[in-house]
């Protein structure tokens, strides 16, 4: 059970990079953002696939 706590808490770092894309499209920062949205990609899907990880164990349904 603690594992899942752990990965939903890291889950919040897909908050921080939202923000983050939020900031840099609002200030007109095109460049910017196009890198933040691909990082928020791969910070969603990294933290996604272990939260599944952990909630239904090993590599089924990941």
């Amino acid at each position: 059970m603690r594992e899942i706590e752990t990965e939903v808490i890291r889950m919040g770092d897909v908050g921080v990079v939202i923000d983050l894309v939020d900031n840099s499209f609002s200030e007109g920062r095109e460049e910017q953002t196009e890198r933040a949205i691909v990082i928020l990609k791969e910070i969603f899907e990294a933290r996604y696939k272990n939260l599944r990880r952990r909630l239904y164990g090993g590599e089924r349904d990941v």
